[in-house]
């Protein structure tokens, strides 16, 4: 589960951005901030990755900025195994708005070999990289630590990690950090479900944890990753609400049992969402050690109502805990609209005139004509995939929102609007077969029904052999109208749309 401590660490640090410009100061003097994660381990458990990273102020964007930074590990090595991996990113923060924060490695030439920054000598870890930061305040990530028990490590086992970071010839930063050993305990998530409810209507959504292992467990935090759009109403105070929930739990869960919040959340949907809409919602489970190693703590704005808790729903059978088992940790709720009036989709073509060597943008697409609005950046499954055939007689320049003959729908497309992808093309040939555009005919899982219209471009004066246009709809019969479209200028438009009911 590598991808869940690195995931973890990004976000750490996307939490500790300053969310707002600082303040200016005549000649100001670079400083570095250095900072390491606390790492909690769980005897025979698995490895923890904590970012190793340093933030600068007062930095000349542009400049080319020198960091060093070095790591004591006190004595780690004694009961863990540390290793670092020196893949070096950088995240910068905007000076006004903390959600535009954007990833990019150090700057080098071209033909410069891999960065490795950091280099290890026994318990000391020395780091040194040049980059050019294109805002300032920044964050620079030099290493990320994995950190895993050796088989001699036991509850009790700590070190503490001192770090030092530095600007040039500028002040030096310290700050301190821990590596421990706690309990090995075991959550773990209850079994995937699936619920459903109709556009605007609310569905129970309460995820469950059981102790399985053998030991108590002192306290739980739940995160459950979900658009808050899709989060109904709920304000409790040991709950954190941003793009997400995460909860803390002071209840000791005893071995081989299960809990389940005493309240569920609900999940809902807009009122005007599509039909067959469908999202997965993850939750995880995490103890409280881990909570705190994470950094997750400021994330989101607490609730102000009464306490969640915590609730057994079946029976059986102040020293820091790890999980041994992270695996088990999350599960997965489908979250699905129900309903049967899928919308009527349509593919947009092209017809473009132009000379050869021009080149021209072709703008295919979809129209949604309804009912209920395509949200893909809240069910995935909204994001449909246009698939595009260029006419033989150009050849493609750029496609920005295109990629191996498709292009997929990645904004809101609401009842009776059109989305179009631009195509920049050369015209190399007077003449060649048309291309097409395809689009489903409906939202529906599994469905091959397509809708399909002409892509071409067309040069005055030539002449060309006929081809068919290939103009179809969702339903056999339609393709008798396209041909009488075609005879009839005009009336293929007014045909789908009265033809195209739900």
């Amino acid at each position: 589960m590598r991808w869940i401590g690195r995931t973890l660490a990004a976000t750490l640090l996307l939490i500790l951005l300053p969310t707002g410009p600082a303040a200016a100061a005549p000649a100001p003097t670079a400083t570095a901030e250095p900072h390491l994660t606390q790492v909690t381990l769980a005897p025979g458990g698995p490895v923890r990755y904590t970012p190793l990273y340093v933030r600068t102020k007062d930095v000349d964007p542009g400049a080319d900025v020198r960091l060093e930074m070095t790591v004591d590990l006190g004595g780690a090595t004694s009961f863990a195994d540390v290793e670092l991996d020196s893949s070096p990113i950088t995240i910068e923060s905007a000076t006004d708005v903390q959600d535009e924060v954007r990833m990019s490695p150090p700057s080098v030439p071209p033909s410069a070999p891999a960065v490795q920054p950091c280099r290890r000598t026994g318990e000391m870890i020395s780091c040194s990289w040049t980059t050019q930061v294109s805002s300032s305040p920044s964050l620079e990530i030099a290493a990320v630590l994995s950190v895993s028990p050796r088989k001699s490590a036991k509850a009790g086992d700590s070190a503490g990690l001192t770090v030092t970071a530095q600007i040039g010839d500028g002040p030096t930063g310290t700050s301190t950090s821990l590596i421990q050993v706690g309990e090995g305990v075991d959550l773990a998530a209850g079994a995937e479900a699936a619920v459903k409810a109709g556009p605007g209507k609310s569905a129970k959504f309460n995820p469950v944890v059981r102790n399985a292992g053998t030991i108590a467990v002192d306290g739980v935090a739940m995160v459950v990753a979900a658009d808050s759009r899709l989060l109904g109403a709920s304000s409790y105070q040991n709950c954190l609400y941003g793009d997400g929930v995460i909860c803390t739990f002071d209840a000791e869960l005893e071995p081989g049992r299960s809990y389940a919040l005493s309240t569920p959340f609900t999940l809902r949907s807009p009122a005007d969402t599509v039909p067959g809409s469908a999202v997965r919602v993850v939750h995880g489970w995490t103890t409280s050690a881990e909570w705190t190693d994470s950094g997750w703590t400021d994330f989101g704005t607490p609730g102000t109502g009464a306490p969640l808790t915590l609730e057994p729903v079946a029976t059986a059978q102040g020293t820091p805990q790890a999980d041994v088992n992270e695996e088990n940790n999350f599960s997965i709720t489908k979250f699905t609209v129900t309903g049967s009036r899928r919308p009527a989709l349509a593919a947009v073509g092209v017809q473009r005139t132009a000379a050869v060597d021009d080149q021209v943008v072709l703008s295919p697409g979809l129209t949604n004509f309804g009912p209920g609005t395509l949200r893909p950046d809240l069910f995935p499954n909204n994001g449909l995939d246009i698939e595009v055939r260029m006419p033989a007689n150009v050849e493609m320049v750029s496609s920005p929102a295109c990629e191996f003959g498709y292009c997929s729908l990645d904004r809101e497309l609401a009842a009776g609007q059109k989305a179009t992808f631009p195509i920049t093309v050369l015209v190399t040939e007077e003449c060649g077969k048309a291309g097409r555009v395809e689009v489903p005919a409906r939202l529906a899982e599994g469905s091959e029904e397509k809708t399909v219209s002409p892509l071409s471009v067309s040069v005055p004066g030539a002449t060309c052999a006929a081809v068919a246009l290939p103009i179809t709809g969702s339903r056999a019969a339609w393709t008798a109208l396209a041909g009488l479209a075609l005879v009839a200028g005009g009336i293929l438009l007014a045909v789908r749309r009265t033809r195209r009911t739900v």
